[in-house]
């Protein structure tokens, strides 16, 4: 059988590259044509631009004053503590006051009193002005003053019904006749206060001696408020 008039064999077809796109053919005629271009854009370029001259930005610095300041040392303040409040009525299932109610008696003894209770800060209690003369403390006279007449302090309503006692410390200025000249509660309850100052205001002494002379003196006292059934 014949190869030829075989319709189912295909025939060999050369293989042959074309001349028109065959890179080893055209590589150093491109490379020539590149080259000349490369030349001719960087000798215009050189033409175009003759010099390039770099700007330059001037940088302005600006001068930081820093001042030291001096601050002062601070101190703390030591305040003194307030006055206590006043304590609260506490109201009664009777309204009547109980006959059997009294007020304890005071005894003064002094030399068993704190003579240094310094008064306390406020308005409601007044500050005792020193006058020129002398004024000696209590314990500096050589002759104490004595009582020799003491009324008894109203019990407060208010504090009686309560049922409330304390005892109110007074600091007082007994002058060269004996009379008290000031008088202001330094320490205890302020519902006493009032009723204790009424009282020792009308208190009389014999007076302090110093030097075979009375003199004025500062004192302390205590009041008592009890109620005995």
């Amino acid at each position: 059988m014949n190869e030829k008039s075989d319709p189912w064999i295909t025939p060999e077809i050369p293989r042959t590259k074309n001349p028109d796109f065959d890179i080893k053919r055209t590589y150093k005629r491109t490379f020539r044509i590149s080259m000349v271009i490369a030349f001719i854009l960087h000798v215009g370029m050189g033409i175009m631009f003759p010099t390039f001259t770099a700007g330059t930005r001037k940088i302005e610095r600006k001068t930081i004053i820093i001042e030291t300041v001096d601050i002062p040392e601070t101190r703390q303040i030591h305040r003194a503590p307030p006055p206590p409040r006043p304590s609260i009525p506490i109201a009664t299932e009777s309204e009547d006051v109980p006959d059997d109610v009294t007020i304890e008696t005071t005894d003064l003894d002094f030399d068993k009193v704190d003579l240094h209770v310094p008064p306390p800060p406020g308005d409601d209690v007044a500050a005792i002005e020193e006058p020129e003369e002398e004024i000696l403390e209590y314990f500096m006279v050589e002759e104490k003053p004595v009582l020799i007449h003491r009324v008894a302090p109203v019990y407060p309503p208010v504090a009686l019904k309560a049922g409330i006692e304390g005892t109110v410390h007074l600091k007082i200025l007994v002058d060269k006749a004996g009379v008290v000249e000031q008088a202001n509660a330094v320490k205890g309850k302020e519902i006493f206060y009032k009723a204790a100052l009424q009282s020792v205001n009308q208190y009389r002494f014999k007076p302090a001696r110093q030097n075979d002379r009375p003199v004025k003196v500062y004192l302390v006292i205590p009041i008592r408020f009890r109620i005995t059934r």
